[in-house]
Formats: C-alpha cells, structure tokens, sequence
C-alpha cells in the first residue's frame, strides 16, 4: 500500500512524496493487491473529498483535505495515475493520522 499524501510543504503537486511506498511488484505480483493504492489521512481532522468515484485521477491530483483547526486543510493527493474506487469514510468523517480515506486502483499505464 502506498501513503497517498502530499502536504502544503512545497513539494510539486506532480512529483508526490514517494516516502512510505512498498515495493508492490515483489510482494504482490501477479494478484489483485499489486494494483492497488490507498489514500490515508496525513493529520486528524473532517475529510472532505474533492473526487469523484470511478474517476480518473493523475499524480499529485487532489483527492480531498483533512481540515482541523484554526483553518487547517492539509492536502491528500494522488501519488500516481489512478481510478478513484471507493471512499472508506463519509465527507464530514472525523478521521485521524494514517487512517484509510480512500482506495484507489493503479492505471494500467503505470508501473507496480
């Protein structure tokens, strides 16, 4: 599973963090798990998504943000070119750090 967030530190939308991959292609090679992706909370706070299911996202696209206090909203964007599957919360949903917000499926053009 990929950590999927990109918080406002500068980093390019385009070029999200790679910090927190595993190598999915030696671990899960030839199953249904190597081309998925999982989109998790970068702080706790409300989720409010930005996509849409089935639709399809580039890297460092936005998903949605956790807001917290004094107007915090950090970003939780797309590290890879992906189809949106499923939320794993509601819009609105207290989440905390690291938990899953949304479950993402790898484009085909992209590698494991």
């Amino acid at each position: 599973m990929t950590d999927m967030l990109t918080r406002s530190s500068g980093e390019s939308p385009a070029e999200p963090s790679r910090r927190g991959m595993v190598a999915a292609g030696s671990v899960f090679a030839g199953t249904v798990a190597a081309g998925l992706v999982l989109a998790v909370a970068p702080s706790t706070g409300r989720f409010r998504p930005r996509a849409g299911l089935g639709g399809r996202l580039r890297a460092g696209q936005l998903i949605g943000h956790v807001t917290g206090g004094r107007g915090r909203a950090d970003e939780v964007r797309c590290p890879t070119n992906a189809t949106l599957r499923g939320m794993l919360v509601r819009a609105g949903q207290l989440v905390t750090a690291g938990q899953g917000l949304a479950q993402l499926e790898r484009a085909g053009d992209e590698p494991a």
